[in-house]
């Protein structure tokens, strides 16, 4: 194979991981757009069962201190009768700290009433807030699953035929060359870059000029001596002529 033919097949398979890789983004976008939804939608379950856990919770503390305060309630009215039946000092002393020492805990337990009944209010509303957003979730998850499917399923597609292209590309090339291909590739997203005047278009640092005339002769690959691309001759293409069918300008340099 000559080695203008081995220029096209390189050319060719690194579109086609250009593809590849472009394709891979695509899914990873969609699937990870699905996992943060259900993430989200899980996270909401979560403090939902946990608030209306807590609910729960505060309306039982809540009932059992009102029937505590019932009780008191009686106790304060024996303890008045006790007072008014006092018939000494020391009796009279007695009942009035009893009765004043109950009047202290019912007010404590309404007070811890009424703190429970506005923290339990707050979290209804909280619940509600979120039961609202969980609709809103789930009917978002609902529309997007559908289509990201769609589109998952259309780019696995992709995927497969491209992967098949691939090894096609892949099998038409010297193995030492594709071994040199793939060990750059590990590196970088693309492998190979072009030079029409001595100047790397994949990292624009001017090579040698004996490694530059070596190239010209179209008789071996080079490596660029910076970004270590495989690196080879392609004539400045003249206004009017047809574009060459390598990429290799394009996008050279987010993937230096």
């Amino acid at each position: 194979m000559t080695i203008e033919a081995q220029i096209r097949q390189l050319e060719e398979l690194s579109r086609i991981d250009e593809d590849l890789r472009r394709v891979d983004e695509e899914l990873g976008t969609h699937r990870g757009g699905l996992e943060t939804l259900q993430t989200d939608l899980t996270d909401l379950e979560k403090k939902l069962a946990s608030d209306k856990e807590s609910v729960v919770t505060m309306d039982k503390a809540r009932s059992e201190l009102s029937v505590e305060v019932r009780q008191m309630n009686a106790q304060i009215e024996k303890s008045r009768e006790k007072l008014a039946r006092s018939r000494n000092e020391r009796e009279t002393v007695a009942a009035q700290r009893e009765f004043e020492e109950l009047r202290k805990l019912v007010r404590d337990r309404e007070d811890e009433i009424e703190r429970l009944s506005r923290v339990a209010d707050k979290a209804r509303e909280s619940i509600g807030q979120a039961e609202t957003k969980k609709g809103e979730l789930q009917a978002e998850l609902t529309g997007t699953t559908e289509g990201a499917k769609q589109r998952v399923a259309t780019r696995e597609e992709d995927k497969i035929r491209l992967t098949a292209a691939r090894e096609i590309a892949a099998k038409a090339l010297p193995p030492v060359l594709y071994r040199r291909y793939e060990s750059i590739r590990a590196r970088r997203p693309r492998a190979i870059a072009q030079t029409p005047d001595g100047t790397c278009n994949g990292c624009h640092i001017a090579v040698p000029p004996m490694m530059f005339q070596k190239m010209l002769r179209l008789e071996e690959f080079e490596q660029c001596p910076n970004c270590r691309r495989i690196l080879y001759y392609v004539p400045r293409q003249q206004p009017g002529e047809a574009k060459p069918s390598s990429s290799s300008a394009d996008g050279a340099e987010g993937t230096r």
